[in-house]
């Protein structure tokens, strides 16, 4: 069984509970037999609150930054954009904690026979254990239908006592309403911070808590106690007044009527109608993809021992496949059914105040990264709140571009949070990457494309358009005659160079970085397509198309054979470094690809030398090369690194390990997996090329992967055998011509339809809604 994740021990870490979702609210279940703990969060809660960042920006500042710049006087140009260009206040603040429910067991006797599994496919937490002759069984979950968290704990018939709490460390008191209800009532407050801001007030949040049993049920004010009952059932409701439609607070909204709504709701229903809901519900996102490896079933092994094994060398290739499913599921329960908000660097699931990198959005890969996969395993759904996130951020992104750089359309930097900061946070050396948002849209641009949503692609043009008006306003003539980004930085990455008086030095402030140019003719080529497929802004896609040969082009280094990382051939000061961003062209662009001939070659030196060094050393990093290898065809090296992610960079409940807990590694590692199996990124928009089995490893030798989709709205079914493809199902969801890359492993092909083969390319005209099979003879086991 591929579909749980399951345990024989407890332990009291946060890193080995187990995630629920519903989009919008978390929870994190430990499994104590003595005192569960459940650990809970709501998408918008936030410290902080909508502010004015200032600064010091001048086109007089940045004339002179970008002369410093082109002398390479790197120290004295980082120096005045600090001045300059640094948002104040420079660090945006923290999602936060909703607080932990507890189930205070009265027996705290010895127990025996414990179990603690996710059910993938249910979506439900369940835990069991025996306790003084006694069986105790509890079951949790996050209702989408009825937005709720709901718990119940039972036994056969034999009565027990327990008390239930609701604790937050913070901003919070609970009281009780009657004897089996609690209410939570909360305000964030917080703190001056010289780099955070103001102290202040921020947003109003409640929970409401309801107790059950067919025991003496009694409160104490702060908690509600059950004697003698033989079930304990707890619905929980969360709201706050944050307002998603315009990232802001709103000090009207009467968001505790939710939360008797909510509850009421639910009471009606019951536990047993609440829970064979949301197992239909679920379901219906969960079964549309499914992945099987042949391999020896390793389901009778706890999940923690089988990665444990699998890290000594052990082969266990249904683990690949638990945790493809495993990765799919965090995907809906962060960022489908009810969220609004998109998945942050920890999805929805946070413990305490100040979690690392304050779990926000990180604009420079991270977010990005949450949805590389989402459409590709069929979760499209999961992409609507990043659009409106897209939506949002653009509109902000006007007065930060038009103030900081005196250009038209929208900026973002390299983090933001739920109100819609903009500005140069952190330091001017890390947080100057005006190219996210021109790097964001490619993640809009590919959901267009694996959806074919003309209405979709109506809706974020504007975006595209306003981060073409950036770049275009923003781009500036180099002494070469290049129109480059200036200033610029390969993210996070630094380089040697010497200054004036001969003195090596490190900067990771520069102009021109290569990662900038990969991501404006990522954007430039799709606005261009966009501008014809809707008839419109004839000039704009000229000039695109005129700015795009005016930029530098793409260059071999030739101390290492590998692509320049910058403008210049510059030697970096961490070879293993985690990002890798001058492949971006490689994956998740398409810039680079089989046929770019020198550079295709030295992408593939690139990630070798990066590697050689000790790169990947985080889990996203790690999942990000999972994916250049599988572009590269690479399947035998893509492999190598999806098992160093997972003995590496994966906690025993499978969350991925930056360290700490960071979801984006995850993600990464869910689109690397997909991407060995089917790629469709060749080829020009519109005439896309679909690649089956490009990165299989020979350890995958049999298999099936159902469900998955391809750029041009096409659903696949693929089986093969003994490393070759022999079945393929397509399913056209808009009509088209669907386009299939011939192998030397395809032989004999049978097609249910009509079909001709050009230049190696197997074409198959499909209506809307129409299907096709092709059978390919099987390859012999040699």
């Amino acid at each position: 069984m591929s579909d749980k994740l399951w345990y024989d021990k407890y332990y009291e870490d946060w890193m080995k509970a187990l995630p629920l979702g519903n989009g919008r609210v978390g929870a994190m279940v430990y499994g104590s037999p003595h005192r569960e703990r459940i650990e809970m969060n709501e998408e918008s809660l936030w410290s902080g609150k909508p502010l004015e960042e200032t600064n010091h920006a001048s086109p007089e500042a940045l004339k002179e930054l970008r002369t410093l710049l082109f002398a390479e006087k790197y120290e004295e140009a980082a120096q005045l954009c600090k001045d300059t260009f640094l948002a104040s206040p420079s660090r945006v603040r923290f999602y936060e904690s909703f607080g932990e429910l507890f189930v205070d067991m009265e027996d705290k006797s010895g127990y025996s026979a414990y179990r603690k599994e996710l059910d993938l496919r249910d979506g439900i937490v369940r835990v069991s254990y025996e306790k003084s002759g006694i069986v105790y069984e509890s079951e949790a979950l996050v209702s989408d239908k009825y937005d709720i968290f709901a718990y119940r704990i039972k036994t056969g018939g034999e009565p027990f006592s327990c008390c239930v709490s609701y604790v937050r460390g913070q901003d919070a008191s609970v009281s009780s309403l009657d004897e089996n209800t609690l209410l939570l009532n909360g305000r964030v407050v917080f703190k001056s911070h010289p780099e955070r801001g103001d102290g202040g007030e921020g947003m109003s949040f409640g929970a409401l808590i309801k107790i059950k049993s067919d025991g003496e049920v009694a409160s104490d004010k702060l908690s509600v106690s059950v004697k003698d009952g033989t079930y304990v059932e707890i619905y929980t409701s969360f709201a706050t007044n944050y307002d998603a439609e315009n990232y802001s607070i709103d000090e009207n909204k009467k968001y505790k009527e939710k939360l008797f709504s909510d509850i009421s709701k639910a009471l009606e229903t019951g536990f047993d109608g609440i829970r064979d809901d949301h197992i239909t519900e679920h379901a219906r996102v969960y079964d549309r993809t499914s992945l099987t490896i042949e391999g020896t079933d390793r389901s009778g092994i706890p999940t923690d021992e089988r990665l444990r094994l699998a890290r000594e060398g052990e082969t266990d290739n249904d683990l690949y496949t638990l945790y493809f499913n495993f990765c799919r599921y965090l995907l809906t329960e962060s960022s489908g059914k009810r969220a609004v908000l998109p998945a942050n660097l920890q999805g929805i699931w946070c413990s305490g105040f100040t979690p690392p990198w304050g779990s926000d959005y990180h604009t420079n890969i991270n977010l990005q990264m949450n949805y590389w996969p989402a459409d590709t395993v069929n979760m499209s759904e999961t992409v609507k709140p990043f659009v409106h996130f897209m939506k949002m951020i653009s509109r902000a992104g006007v007065k930060t571009s038009r103030e900081l750089f005196g250009t038209e359309g929208w900026v973002v930097n390299h983090t933001t949070d739920v109100f819609g900061r903009t500005g140069v946070h952190d330091s001017v050396q890390c947080g100057f990457f005006p190219m996210a948002g021109p790097w964001l849209c490619l993640n809009l641009w590919e959901h267009y494309e694996f959806t074919r949503d003309e209405k979709l692609l109506e809706e974020i043009y504007p975006i595209m358009k306003g981060a073409c008006e950036f770049v275009l306003g923003f781009l500036t003539e180099s002494d070469d005659g290049y129109l480059v980004t200036s200033p610029s930085n390969s993210p996070e990455n630094k380089f040697f160079y010497i200054d004036e008086s001969g003195n090596k030095k490190a900067s990771m402030f520069t102009y021109g970085a290569t990662v900038d140019f990969e991501i404006i003719y990522a954007l430039f080529t799709r606005t261009v397509f966009a501008c014809g497929k809707l008839g419109t802004d004839k000039e704009l896609a000229e000039r695109l198309e005129e700015t795009l040969k005016r930029l530098p082009p793409l260059r071999i280094s030739e101390r290492y054979g590998t692509i320049c990382e910058w403008i210049h051939d510059y030697e970096e000061t961490e070879p293993s470094h985690r990002h890798i961003s001058h492949l971006f062209a490689l994956f998740p662009s398409d810039q680079i690809n089989e046929n770019s001939g020198a550079l295709y070659e030295a992408a593939k030196k690139t990630i070798a030398r990066r590697l050689e060094h000790g790169g990947g050393a985080t889990g996203w990093s790690r999942a990000w090369i999972i994916n250049f290898y599988a572009r590269l065809k690479d399947g035998k090296r893509a492999l190598e690194n999806l098992d160093l992610l997972l003995a590496r960079s994966t906690a025993d409940n499978l969350f991925d390990i930056h360290p700490p807990f960071q979801i984006d590694g995850n993600f990464g590692g869910l689109s690397g997996i997909a991407e060995m199996l089917l790629q469709s990124h060749e080829g020009k928009p519109g005439e896309r090329i679909v690649s089956l089995l490009p990165a299989l490893p020979e350890k995958w030798k049999n298999g099936h992967v159902k469900g998955l989709r391809t750029r041009g709205g096409y659903e696949a079914d693929i089986r093969w055998e003994n490393g070759s493809p022999v079945y393929l199902a397509v399913k056209a969801e808009g009509g088209g011509v669907f386009r299939l890359k011939l192998t030397d492993k395809m032989k004999s092909i049978e097609c249910s339809r009509e079909y001709k083969i050009d230049g190696g390319i197997l074409e198959i005209p499909l209506g809307a809604g129409e299907e096709c099979g092709l059978r390919f003879e099987k390859t012999k086991e040699i």
